[in-house]
This record gives structure tokens, sequence and C-alpha cells, in this order.
């Protein structure tokens, strides 16, 4: 008799333990299903982002590109296309000269 008792109790001690092996195994496949769409979801808002931002920047790149500012003089004589038009009319033009060089051996 106590040979049978042990062995329904081994019986019931295994399925128990199967039992638990289950529920973890899904508990850990439930963990994993959640961080893929939750992945899923962050990645997907980002290939959005992505798309949007670089459609605008598109957008903006052509535009600004495309955009001529208006000549100040008529006819867009040389000196209006050369900067000289944005200087005033009495500034003379700045000169920079060089420095001396001298030997410095002094090291």
């Amino acid at each position: 008799m106590t040979r049978l008792l042990l062995a329904l109790a081994g019986v019931i001690l295994l399925a128990v333990t199967a039992l638990a092996a289950v529920w973890l195994l899904g508990q850990l496949l439930t963990g994993l299903g959640v961080f893929v769409v939750g992945a899923v979801g962050v990645l997907g808002r980002l290939l959005w982002f992505l798309l949007v931002t670089g459609l605008l920047g598109g957008l903006v790149y052509f535009v600004t590109s495309a955009w001529r500012p208006a000549l100040r003089a008529r006819g867009g004589g040389e000196a209006a296309r050369s900067g000289a038009a944005a200087r005033p009319a009495g500034a003379a033009p700045v000169r920079l000269e060089k420095p001396p060089v001298t030997s410095d051996t002094s090291a």
C-alpha cells in the first residue's frame, strides 16, 4: 500500500511540475509578445517620423534652392551681381596687410 501511495504522490508531483513549467513558458512567451508588439510600435512611429521629416526637408531644400532674391539695381549689371551693391557708396574697400615675418629661433 505504501508503494501505491508513493507512486500516486510521484504522479501528482510530476503533473504539478509539468503544469508549472507550461505556465512559466506561457508567461515568458507573453512577455516576449508584449516586447515585440512594443518594438513594432516604436519602430513604426520612427519610420513615420523619418518619412515625414525626409519629405519636409526635401521640400524645404527644393524651395530654398529654387528661390532667388530680386536684384536691387535695374538691369542687373555686373556690380549688382558681384555683391558690390550691398556696400554703401562712400565706403572704401578694406585691405588687410600681412604681418611681417620674423625668424624666431627660440624654442
